[in-house]
């Protein structure tokens, strides 16, 4: 009578849990560096979108003389289309323009909170002594 021994297809009951360990190991740390970087995609588009609003903002200076009264008057032709205005936090972003239409300030809050200016704003800019 010759027996013969079945090849054994599978994992081991120690393969499988090893394997789980491994997974849950490597989760553990990356689930940290991932909830980081949400914050740092809502910093990066609340530069840039202040940034893309200075420009319009600019061009519109050249066009009427002034700044505009308020980011509504900045229709499509100078963004693009995008007329959204949140920061990282989803509330409104801020925008004050002078009474002679000069200058103006925007501001944003960052997803920490923390109020951030526009390059080109008077909030950002300092002034010169003379």
């Amino acid at each position: 009578m010759v027996t013969r021994m079945r090849s054994q297809r599978g994992f081991t009951l120690i393969e499988v849990v090893a394997a789980a360990a491994l997974i849950g190991i490597l989760a553990t740390k990356l689930i940290p560096s991932l909830s980081g970087a949400n914050d740092r995609v809502k910093n990066a588009k609340l530069s840039n979108d202040l940034a893309a609003i200075d420009q319009a903002i600019q061009v519109y200076r050249m066009d009427t003389g002034k700044v505009p009264s308020e980011l509504a008057d900045l229709d499509s032709s100078y963004l693009g289309g995008k007329l959204e205005f949140k920061d990282a936090t989803g509330a409104d972003l801020t925008y004050t323009a002078d009474a002679n239409g000069a200058d103006y300030s925007l501001t944003g809050k960052n997803a920490n909170g923390a109020t951030i200016s526009s390059p080109a704003s008077k909030a950002n800019v300092t002034p010169v002594q003379p």
